[in-house]
């Protein structure tokens, strides 16, 4: 059996409905599982009813991934064992959406400038509307072949469409999760394409925001990063946690895989083990 504690529905940018991640989870052998939507906590009831409604052997842990902003660099946080009704946690959520839904519809216009005019592909979205909903809608418009080639033309960093999000600060998104009752997380911390300098930057800082723990284990990662994140866990006194960040069933990110935490990391789950 094993623990993902970071993975999407499509209450954000996931392809499957929270009740399929559920039973798929089961089918992959995870005995705890935590959703963490983008912003957003809409689609914890549903995995609870499903897990509850079929007696499942999987134990959910109510997750949530923020966006932030830290100098030039977006960050995001995974709050985890959360409670999703608690009110701090709403309103920055809330904050969050509002945020994300005018990002959106800024890149969407400076597309339809450009003659690529894609919003009616994403007025049906289960949840939050993301950068992957525009990529894929060009691809539906046959603007271009993949979803990739929206990023790396139109709405990756840079680009002539994308437009950067007036995201939360870390230490508030830390002190929303920890209202909530949680634990706050850093996120596959070399998905930012930070420099050595400025990641023991952030790992300092976050001590005195009061992060409880990284991810050191996440399925797509060299042997040499979760090492290295090992040893960041360890010397800045981290809690070790484990995810997948699997969105859909495409063989490349699944659910539980290659997420064993090194023996001398401290789980992040001992937290709630009782």
């Amino acid at each position: 059996m094993s623990i993902d504690l970071h993975c999407h529905s499509h209450f954000s940018d996931g392809s499957l409905a929270p009740a399929e991640l559920v039973l798929r989870a089961v089918e992959q052998g995870v005995s705890q599982l935590a959703i963490t939507d983008h912003d957003s906590v809409a689609g914890l009831a549903q995995a609870q009813q499903t897990i509850v409604s079929q007696q499942l052997p999987l134990r959910l842990v109510s997750g949530v991934e923020i966006s932030c902003r830290w100098h030039r660099f977006d960050i995001h946080i995974v709050g985890l064992n959360i409670d999703p009704q608690q009110p701090t946690l709403l309103t920055l959520l809330a904050q969050q959406q509002q945020a994300r839904q005018q990002r959106i519809a800024a890149m969407l216009e400076k597309l339809a400038r450009r003659g690529m005019d894609v919003s009616t592909y994403l007025q049906n979205l289960s949840g939050v509307a993301t950068r992957k909903h525009i990529a894929d809608a060009l691809v539906a418009a046959g603007h271009i072949d993949q979803p990739q080639q929206a990023f790396k033309r139109y709405i990756g960093a840079g680009k002539s469409a994308y437009q950067a999000a007036d995201w939360c600060t870390i230490d508030s998104a830390i002190s929303a999760i920890h209202a909530a009752g949680g634990v706050a997380v850093l996120a596959h911390p070399h998905a930012y394409q930070l420099s050595n300098k400025w990641l023991r930057r952030l790992l300092l800082q976050g001590k005195s925001w009061q992060l409880d723990a990284i991810e050191v284990a996440i399925s797509q990662q060299s042997p040499g990063q979760r090492e290295a994140l090992q040893r960041f866990a360890l010397e800045y006194d981290y809690y070790a946690s484990a995810g997948s960040d699997f969105h859909n069933p495409n063989g490349w990110r699944e659910l539980g895989k290659n997420l064993c935490l090194p023996a001398d990391c401290v789980p992040i789950w001992q937290h709630w083990a009782a």
